[in-house]
């Protein structure tokens, strides 16, 4: 493991792999640094944020729509959550869409697959905003919520198992890892704060606490205990797991640097489907050992961001294959 990274950016991390492979970067937008161009000799590449230019352009698009790319891959045979969509009422100036605007349409599919149910945003990352509703008032509150953000909330079925995430360049695996939640043990002298810190350098400062203050993870399993960061438990084990987990929330990771071949075989399968050259995949499952064809995929990812990886401690590994990443792009320059 090599010394990790905390507060690295999808832009920094793929800039130092530039400078690593000689390019001259020059910030086309200074204030924020969003827009950049990369230089090597006469070949250059303007690029935007954390975005990948590899991939076909409408099968970019689609990743960006989770209910669409459910859509693909289900008819290409791939195994994924049932959904039904919640179209925010007055999106359009003509209600076309009556079958699914409103919550009716969410409510109806609750009744049929049953609760608890995943509710998130169709567009979006990071694991904002979503959550999983235990009944039909959780279920409203969520759909609302998304509401604020997005003009579609979709609802799904709420997948067992393992969190998987699976990230390609073309036909070569580049990382993975497999999500896991937050167990320590007290031991009468250590806080929460020092005890979770100590399972992963990210979850440290008052910025990651800042975000815990809202975190579902630690609302129903430290807070509502009347526990805070500089509680100080006994002797006890504690489980702060929940039931969506996401790098950008409260969850450690193991990773994965070398692929199973029918895992490959699959993956690859999915990124055809969808005509992506660079994409993440995040499944559910019983685990790497599992057979593949049983796992359940989440979502697609159309421009994967290794800094997470770079965050929890292997920022060699992470930055050895966003060159690979940057090296392509190159490749790809005018």
């Amino acid at each position: 493991m090599s010394s990790p990274r905390p507060g690295i950016s999808a832009i920094e991390l793929r800039c130092e792999a530039a400078r690593r492979l000689g390019c001259t970067v020059s910030h086309l937008d200074p204030e924020t640094g969003y827009l950049y161009e990369l230089r090597r000799g006469k070949k250059a590449r303007v690029l935007l944020g954390g975005y990948s230019p590899l991939n076909d352009a409408g099968g970019a698009r689609i990743a960006e729509d989770k209910f669409h790319t459910g859509l693909v891959l289900g008819r290409a045979g791939f195994r994924v959550p049932p959904t039904a969509r919640c179209l925010k009422p007055g999106r359009f100036a003509a209600e076309d869409f009556t079958s699914h605007t409103g919550i009716a349409a969410g409510r109806r599919f609750a009744d049929e697959h049953g609760f608890p149910v995943v509710v998130k945003p169709n567009r979006g990352a990071r694991g904002r905003d979503v959550m999983v509703a235990a009944d039909q008032k959780e279920l409203l509150r969520a759909v609302h919520r998304i509401w604020e953000s997005d003009y579609l909330a979709i609802v799904q079925t709420l997948v067992a198992g393992c969190d998987l995430r699976l990230d390609f360049l073309g036909d070569d695996f580049l990382l993975g890892y497999l999500r896991r939640p937050v167990v320590v043990r007290g031991d009468g002298s250590s806080s929460l704060r020092e005890l979770v810190a100590r399972c992963d350098p990210r979850f440290s400062g008052e910025a990651f606490w800042k975000k815990m203050e809202s975190d579902p993870i630690w609302l129903e399993r430290a807070a509502v205990r009347g526990w805070g960061p500089d509680s100080v438990p006994g002797e006890e084990e504690i489980a702060l797991s929940g039931e969506i987990l996401n790098l950008n929330r409260l969850c450690v990771a193991e990773l994965v640097t070398e692929l199973p071949a029918a895992w490959y075989e699959l993956a690859r399968g999915i990124g055809d489907a969808v005509a992506l050259g660079h994409f993440g995949i995040d499944f559910k499952t019983a685990g790497l050992a599992s057979d593949p064809q049983a796992a359940t995929v989440i979502e697609v990812n159309a421009s994967p961001s290794l800094t997470q990886v770079a965050r929890m401690g292997h920022f060699e590994e992470a930055l050895a294959a966003e060159i690979r990443v940057v090296e392509a792009i190159l490749s790809t320059a005018a």
